[in-house]
């Protein structure tokens, strides 16, 4: 998985989308490890490029979820951080799934020793 050539030693993945989302109009697919929120793009056929954007939990200080649309609805999810506000589009109910995930691993931002802890989760 060529997003593992991103992770720090100990960090572990433990949410990824099976979904695009689509953040300052790029397409990114989201993993959420025990330490980080990552957005990966790669693009090109031949000569392969990739981009990654990341950020701490600690760093995330409020989440919102929204619903826009009427027969194509998507999934608006907000959150601020010191780089500003976040917004990640996508459809509906996986963006569901993800406000859930990250606010999961925001409701403990500093968990006892998450690197060195074969349990945590």
């Amino acid at each position: 998985m060529p997003i593992e050539n991103y992770t720090l030693p100990g960090e572990k993945i433990l949410f990824w989308s099976d979904f695009q989302v689509t953040y300052q109009e790029a397409k990114y697919k989201v993993y959420i490890t025990n330490l980080r929120l990552l957005l990966y793009n790669e693009s090109g056929m031949v000569f392969k490029k990739e981009e990654i954007i990341t950020e701490n939990f600690r760093q995330i200080t409020g989440l919102q979820f929204s619903e826009q649309g009427n027969i194509n609805k998507k999934g608006i999810f907000k959150f601020s951080s010191n780089k500003g506000e976040v917004q990640l589009e996508g459809p509906v109910n996986g963006m569901r799934g993800l406000f859930k995930a990250i606010q999961k691993q925001t409701i403990d931002p500093y968990p006892s020793n998450p690197l060195n802890d074969p349990d945590y989760k």
